[in-house]
C-alpha cells in the first residue's frame, strides 16, 4: 500500500476550501505493526490506523479488512466498478443494518 506524498504543514489548504489531512507512516518493527497517523489539517485531532494483511485497527477498534470496506466504501461513494452496490444515503436502514 502506498499514500501518494503530501505537504503536511497545519493548515494548508486544497483547492476546493478544506483543510489538508496531514498524514504520517510508521515502519512496523519486531511485534508493532505499521501504522498511518492521520491529523486533522486544521487542530490537534487525530486518528490512528494499525494495519496487517489480515485486518485493521482503527482508532483501537479491530476488524477484518472485508468489515471495514463494508463500513467505509459506502461512504466514500465508491460505486459498483469495485464490485460493491451502490447505496443510497437517503435510506438509512440500508447503511445501518
Amino acid at each position: 500500500m502506498h499514500i501518494q506524498k503530501r505537504i503536511n504543514r497545519f493548515y494548508y489548504t486544497r483547492p476546493d476550501g478544506y483543510p489538508q489531512i496531514r498524514v504520517h507512516h510508521k515502519k512496523g518493527a519486531g511485534k508493532k505493526m505499521p501504522r498511518y497517523l492521520l491529523k486533522c489539517g486544521c487542530c490537534d485531532g487525530k486518528l490512528e490506523i494499525y494495519y496487517d494483511e489480515e485486518g485493521l485497527e482503527i482508532n483501537g477498534v479491530n476488524g477484518s479488512i472485508d468489515d471495514w470496506r463494508e463500513i467505509l466504501l459506502p461512504l466514500l461513494r465508491i460505486e459498483k466498478e469495485l464490485g460493491y452496490e451502490k447505496r443510497s444515503t437517503s435510506n438509512k436502514k440500508t447503511l445501518m443494518g
